[in-house]
């Protein structure tokens, strides 16, 4: 009858595997530490093994190299790997920061177009309402902070911040909402302005937005047949002899 094969060593198995681990955790860059740590158990189980093989060479199959090539080859592939990391993250890592710049500038971008639509609508429904009146800017602000679509959107550069503020300026990526007057040729404008302020690194990048709520013509006087004169006529220069 022929013998039986001997069993292999306690610790032969499992510095094959550890190494094998070692291996692949190294490739994936993401698990070098892992990698690290399973190539030195890798390391240590070989060497185990060896010294009970040596001890009772009769009870034991000899130790195959295994599990020594793969811990090595585990523990030196991390060296290896850290150009090729440096490399990935100098070219990876400022792509990222800029398409999330992007993506949280479109954001902000969203928030103020889909204020100014909410605030239009809402004009030209008091409009229809109240048909030559002219529309309250405090009401029609405190409408839009108080919109319940709005005020669940978050600010993208500070997500504990509300999207929308009361205001002129404020803090970078909230929508600022505030009323503006203006006389400009006998006309006086009213209006609602929205603006964002997106930081940057470099510079800083400005969102704005205007809904005219009402404009009024100042009268200057009427005519004998009592038309109103909103504008003075431009008095042409004599004609120098």
């Amino acid at each position: 009858m022929s013998a039986s094969p001997l069993p292999h060593a306690p610790g032969a198995g499992a510095a094959k595997v550890c190494g094998i681990l070692a291996i692949i955790f190294a490739l994936t860059c993401v698990g070098i530490p892992l990698a690290i740590i399973l190539g030195i158990v890798a390391l240590v189980q070989q060497s185990r093994a060896k010294r009970l093989v040596k001890a009772d060479p009769q009870a034991y199959a000899p130790v195959p190299a295994t599990g020594l090539v793969t811990g090595i080859i585990g523990l030196v592939l991390p060296v290896l790997m850290l150009p090729f990391i440096g490399i990935v993250s100098a070219v990876a890592i400022p792509s990222f920061l800029y398409q999330r710049e992007q993506a949280r500038s479109m954001a902000v971008q969203h928030h103020l177009d889909l204020a100014r639509a909410k605030a239009e609508a809402a004009v030209l429904a008091w409009q229809a309402r109240n048909p030559g009146q002219p529309v309250p800017q405090g009401t029609l602000i405190k409408d839009l902070l108080g919109d319940p679509e709005l005020a669940a959107l978050k600010n993208p550069f500070d997500p504990k911040s509300p999207a929308f503020l009361g205001g002129e300026t404020g803090p970078g990526g909230a929508v600022m909402i505030h009323s503006d007057r203006v006389e400009e040729g006998g006309v006086t404008t009213w209006s609602v302005k929205f603006r964002a302020e997106i930081p940057r690194r470099n510079e800083q990048r400005v969102l704005t937005a205007e809904i005219v709520t009402h404009t009024q013509e100042q009268v200057h006087g009427r005519t004998e047949d009592g038309w109103e004169v909103v504008n003075s006529p431009v008095e042409m220069p004599a004609p120098q002899r």
